[in-house]
């Protein structure tokens, strides 16, 4: 009888000891997964700021590359209409003619590029590693 009673006390243990065990690798698991999801963000929100930043840098290129030929065109327009201020007012009229047609179609066209790419990093499966 003894040795019954024995036998189930150290099957219990065990059984306890299993559940242990295994309380502590479920815990465990889902600490792991939790950082993983923490590294998978801050990969996604450094990519998108990687893009970001080199786009701002481009964007500045950009405007300095318009802003240096915008002067040129309006001293060159200026020497065909023979004057300063009709060359310049040339460029000007084509600026706001760009402005007006970037504001009627931002919606469709700007917004939605950049929601779209930004989504598109964002999701992106590792397809450049």
């Amino acid at each position: 009888m003894k040795n019954i009673l024995k036998i189930q006390q150290f099957s219990m243990g065990n059984q306890s000891s299993f559940f242990e065990e295994l309380k502590q690798i479920i815990i465990d698991y889902f600490k792991s997964n939790v950082k993983l999801y923490k590294l998978n963000a801050y990969e996604k929100v450094a990519k998108v700021m990687a893009i970001l930043f080199s786009s701002i840098i481009i964007t500045i290129l950009i405007f300095f590359l318009l802003f240096f030929l915008s002067i040129s065109a309006g001293f060159y327009f200026a020497t065909i209409f023979k004057s300063n201020a009709l060359g310049f007012l040339m460029i000007f009229g084509f600026y706001v003619i760009l402005l007006i047609v970037v504001i009627i179609f931002r919606k469709r066209i700007l917004e939605k590029f950049i929601t779209d790419k930004v989504i598109e990093q964002l999701f992106e499966e590792g397809e450049n590693e």
